[in-house]
């Protein structure tokens, strides 16, 4: 007994739906499942000869054949049926046509009766179509006999249920292609000065397009700086054409044009196929960059070009993602750069086995490579990084090859730290494995804080004490930046701001946060290394916006050795400079370097990050004057001026058959100032400032420094505590000329007469 096959009807329908496109159905539980079972491709003047059926299954109703139910089918505007029979004709379920009744199956018999060119109608007559519940098993089935006159595109036929049991719907049986044949490539590939396209596959649009029994010349050529390598070309036919075809090696025309000889021996049943890899040589003048593209020409075969390449020399790229900015003399989250790719400009550029070598400036030390991918090809992360160095290298294990069809990509970011000193581009420089010398900005370097002077900078003039300096103010490059607790080994983050040497703040200034909400332990700013520096101790680091602090009140001092020209200040300090180590020779820090060897920890040995104006030297203090007639006496303890007699606790006297002045009173007599005679009991030295001349003497040394240069003499600079007074003494000639100074040695008298030159 038959049951009914609902579920089995729609599992059939989804098995076909790639097969039969129903339009227009309309219905909740169909009468009849229709499908075409094959869509073929057919020239626009072509026919179809049976190779494909319209099949109508019984599903949920018996088709009506004691009631004579009959259905029609309409082809499309521009075709007809091309029946081989008369105007009626039988079919069954083999798909065959007959003229005779008896001829066909009794079970699926059907009449068909062709009422025009474009319509037939079709009455079952099978005993299997009424003897009990519907079963899909029974089915008519038309074999398809359609000439083209004039369609185009994708075609479908119609069925109208009219007065049967069969579902109505349109079905699409076949598509119209334009030309005999059409030319596709599976992919674009990758080439360099030798290599392999994409393969070319050329269709025929329907079965007999290419004709027989003569011989039809296939060209193909390419752009004329490119050229065939037909020791890398290959042919193979496929579909129809096995068996078939007889296809010979492809023949040079030229460099840039091969033929490729094609005979059938018969009329393809079946659409038949060419498969055709390009093997290809750059010429010289061959662009990098250049899409190479076949031309297909030729006996019955269509014109058709088709891109089978991206020409390109074997060679990378490098880019990054972004250019960072990245703060200099930090180790943190600051020091990172954004994502960047090394790309083969071809499959195949990198070398298996071989090194690239990355490198930065040599104010830049790589500490970390991270979020490292590779696609397509096999390169080892590095491993060895210790932070000593600016560059580092990545092993190529297995490379692509010029059969990949996407090049090889390397990608990674670095953790760099940069040199406290150092702004601007940071570029990479990529090279080896096979690849030529690429270069890109992958960062930008950046001062960690930058420094404004509120109005004109101040005007300060040498040897003067307690002067007034201007306000100024110092903000962090970013929010962090100043921190509290540094990764280097400085300790706990203080901002430094260090005056020139000679010059020294003679009060501590006022400092306070006004923008950003970091704060600084205010209790704690303090002056050090002989108040030549200030010290400011971050207490809090700032989390909404950069922080930026207001120096104001400072008062400066400075001595005689401070040059004419401007004065500069710098910014340092573990909070603004983490990377620092006094005579560091390499970079390992932040807890990154694991060895053993004795390295400097996270150094470099730059102290500062900004140097800034805040002041300018006015005209220096004038030369001092000096008596027209100054008279020392030897082993007497006074001296003139002008006439005027002077006392002192030391005379001169003669010691190495050379006289000796006490270098305080002839500094004296030639109007310096104590206060601008320096003693330095530790080491036994003087400093004179006079005008432009800064005179020093150690005891014991036979020598005075002149402005930085030394000046022999043939006798010591003496001091004792019993002969001298504990005073010190120099040879009165050479501190004459030392003081810009004329002498006279009066031997009768033992006087010693000092002028101005």
């Amino acid at each position: 007994m038959k049951t009914n096959k609902a579920l089995k009807v729609l599992t059939t329908s989804a098995l076909l739906a790639s097969v039969a496109a129903p339009f227009g159905a309309g219905v909740v539980s169909a009468n009849s499942t229709n499908l075409v079972d094959k869509k073929v491709n057919v020239g626009s003047n072509g026919t179809l000869e049976g190779e494909s059926h319209l099949i109508i299954k019984e599903d949920d109703t018996n088709f009506g054949v004691a009631t004579s139910d009959t259905f029609r089918v309409e082809l499309p505007a521009g075709t007809e049926w091309n029946f081989p029979n008369s105007s009626k004709f039988y079919v069954d379920k083999t798909g065959k046509t007959f003229n005779s009744e008896s001829l066909a199956a009794a079970d699926t018999k059907a009449e068909v009766n062709v009422i025009s060119s474009r319509t037939i109608e079709v009455r079952p007559l099978g005993t299997g179509f009424d003897d009990g519940a519907a079963d899909d098993k029974y089915a008519i089935n038309i074999p398809l006999y359609v000439k083209m006159n004039g369609a185009s595109g994708e075609l479908k036929l119609k069925i109208d249920s009219m007065n049967s049991t069969v579902t109505s719907g349109e079905y699409v049986f076949a598509t119209v292609n334009t030309g005999n044949t059409r030319a596709v490539v599976d992919t674009v590939r990758y080439i360099g000065k030798n290599g392999i396209g994409g393969q070319i596959r050329i269709d025929e649009n329907f079965a007999g397009a290419i004709s027989a029994d003569t011989t039809h010349n296939l060209k193909l050529k390419l752009p004329s700086n490119f050229e065939w390598n037909l020791s890398d070309t290959k042919v193979t036919p496929g579909g129809g054409f096995i068996g078939n075809a007889e296809i010979d090696s492809p023949v040079k025309n030229d460099d840039s044009t091969i033929t490729i000889p094609v005979k059938l021996k018969e009329k393809t049943k079946t659409p038949g196929y060419i498969y055709i890899t390009p093997g290809i040589k750059a010429k010289s003048d061959a662009a990098k960059g250049t899409d190479v593209t076949v031309n297909i020409s030729g006996g019955d075969f269509s014109d058709a070009d088709l891109t089978v390449a991206k020409y390109g020399d074997y060679d990378a790229n490098i880019k990054v993602e972004k250019v960072e900015e990245l703060v200099a003399g930090k180790f943190d989250e600051y020091t990172k750069t954004a994502k960047i790719t090394i790309e083969e400009s071809v499959p195949g550029s990198f070398y298996k086995d071989r090194d690239i070598d990355v490198k930065f400036p040599s104010w830049v030390k790589v500490v970390e490579v991270s979020d490292w991918s590779t696609s397509g090809v096999e390169a080892i992360k590095p491993t060895d990084i210790d932070g000593t160095d600016d560059e580092f290298s990545i092993t190529i294990k297995n490379p692509t090859t010029k059969e990949n069809t996407t090049p090889g990509k390397i990608e990674f970011k670095v953790r760099l730290s940069i040199d406290a000193n150092k702004t601007g581009d940071i570029e990479a420089t990529v090279s080896g494995g096979g690849i030529n010398e690429q270069k890109a900005v992958v960062a930008k370097a950046i001062a960690p804080a930058a420094v404004s002077v509120e109005g004109d900078t101040a005007k300060l003039k040498i040897g003067a004490q307690d002067q007034e300096g201007p306000t100024f103010y110092i903000t962090e490059a970013k929010k962090g930046v100043f921190e509290k607790n540094v990764e280097g080994p400085s300790g706990n983050g203080e901002i430094i701001v260090r005056l020139a040497s000679g010059v020294k703040f003679s009060k501590v200034p006022k400092v306070e946060v006004v923008e950003g909400d970091g704060t600084i332990d205010t209790s704690n700013v303090r002056r050090i290394e002989n108040d030549n520096a200030l010290a400011i101790p971050i207490k809090g680091e700032s989390t909404s916006k950069p922080m930026k602090l207001k120096v104001s009140d400072v008062r400066l001092t400075l001595d005689r050795t401070v040059p004419e020209g401007d004065i500069e200040a710098k910014i340092g300090g573990s909070a603004v400079v983490e990377n620092y180590v006094k005579d560091s020779k390499g970079w390992v820090g932040t807890g990154l370097y694991t060895g053993t060897d004795n390295k400097n920890p996270g150094t470099f040995n730059t102290q500062h990050a900004v140097t800034f104006k805040i002041g300018s030297t006015i005209t220096p203090a004038p030369s001092d004057t000096t008596a027209k007639n100054i008279v020392f006496k030897l082993n007497s303890k006074t001296y003139t001026v002008d006439g005027k007699e002077i006392e002192m606790d030391a005379a001169p006297l003669v010691g190495w058959d050379r006289a000796y002045l006490p270098v305080r009173f002839a500094a004296n007599a030639l109007n310096v100032s104590d206060d601008q005679i320096i003693w330095d009991d530790k080491t036994s030295t003087f400093t004179i400032f006079k005008g432009d001349r800064v005179i020093s003497g150690k005891v014991g040394d036979k020598f005075l420094t002149i402005n930085g240069v030394k000046t022999p003499m043939d006798v010591p600079v003496w001091r004792n505590k019993e002969k001298t007074n504990n005073r010190v003494m120099v040879p009165i000639r050479y501190l004459a000329n030392a003081l810009n100074a004329e002498i006279n040695w009066n031997k009768e008298t033992s006087e010693i007469t000092i002028q101005v030159k």
